[in-house]
């Protein structure tokens, strides 16, 4: 996980080999006030609804659901990216069916 104040390049395929099954979400850069993660909306997977006190923008791997910021909902699916601002946000998935 990145986390400094220089400019910096990230490969996403590094932080995607979590969708093996054990974990379903990798930090890609965090910072003081902003944070971005790789989510994998697969196998029920949800992030419950919670105050978070940053930044985050969401890049969906795989899968297919709703990420929630604030009172706003997206649906999602591979390839979507959502920023969501300071406040409430969560994630989960929706049958892939």
């Amino acid at each position: 996980m990145g986390q400094s104040n220089k400019a910096q390049r990230y490969e996403i395929e590094q932080f995607v080999k979590f969708i093996s099954g054990e974990r379903s979400k990798a930090d890609v850069f965090s910072g003081t006030h902003f944070n971005m993660v790789v989510i994998c909306l697969d196998d029920e997977y949800e992030i419950t609804p919670q105050h978070e006190p940053h930044d985050v923008f969401f890049y969906v791997v795989s899968g297919k659901g709703i990420i929630t910021a604030g009172e706003k909902q997206w649906p999602v699916q591979a390839g979507s990216m959502v920023f969501a601002p300071v406040g409430i946000r969560g994630a989960s998935n929706v049958d892939n069916e």
